[in-house]
């Protein structure tokens, strides 16, 4: 997804890291924890290359490490689902859809 990472996955991640003192890096294709300061760029890359992801139940899969988020994930779907029907103008959930990868066009029907 080209979606933005969620800032608070971000933060989640700092934190844990800086606690830790470890960071993230970064040899070619693969992601490791090391000692050191995180970088919030490198973590947010790891996100979008699904290094880091984020689990059904809400929580942070890092490298093997599951870190709680504290999400009401039954809450945020219902705040979309309340946004999409009531605010959302065409062009946004069109945007939304291709954001998630929901083909605009049905062929071969």
């Amino acid at each position: 997804m080209n979606c933005p990472v969620p800032d608070d996955a971000v933060t989640i991640v700092i934190t844990y890291l800086r606690q830790q003192g470890l960071t993230i890096t970064q040899a070619g294709d693969a992601y490791r924890l090391a000692e050191g300061l995180p970088n919030v760029n490198v973590v947010i890359k790891a996100f979008h290359e699904q290094a880091i992801s984020i689990a059904e139940d809400g929580t942070i899969h890092l490298f093997g490490i599951y870190l709680p988020s504290g999400w009401d994930t039954v809450r945020i779907r219902r705040k979309v689902e309340d946004h999409l029907r009531k605010i959302s103008s065409t062009e946004e959930i069109i945007r939304i859809a291709s954001c998630l990868g929901v083909r605009l066009s049905e062929t071969g029907r």
